[in-house]
């Protein structure tokens, strides 16, 4: 009868202390991050991202030299002026002015038209 009692007390402390729910296993999983609001930074290593609408603004002649470049989400602006003031975006491509690569999404990365590669 003791033994019937000590196994009966015996599974009753296991089930008792054993976890309901199964432990995760792997790396954990990083919840995605919101997109970030105007006026907000973007960019860098965090790689923050703009919400749906407004693009990455970075300082004229930061992308491409430094690692963390970031940036300041803005809204890409919607009518540009048509004077002629050449400048290279960060993607390699010359805009006419540095309004026109804004509503393109591209930040400046030097004033003049882009070197030929």
């Amino acid at each position: 009868m003791r033994r019937l009692l000590a196994c009966l007390a015996v599974a009753l402390l296991t089930a008792c202390t054993a976890s309901a729910t199964p432990e995760p296993s792997g790396p954990p999983q990083q919840s995605p991050r919101a997109p970030v609001a105007e006026g907000g930074m973007c960019g860098g290593f965090a790689g923050f991202q703009c919400q749906s609408g407004l693009t990455c603004q970075m300082e004229a002649g930061v992308c491409g030299r430094v690692a963390d470049a970031a940036g300041v989400c803005r809204k890409a602006p919607q009518v540009c002026t048509r004077i002629y003031q050449p400048v290279c975006g960060c993607d390699g491509k010359t805009y006419g002015n540095a309004c026109e690569a804004g509503a393109a999404g591209v930040s400046v990365s030097a004033q003049g038209a882009c070197k030929a590669k």
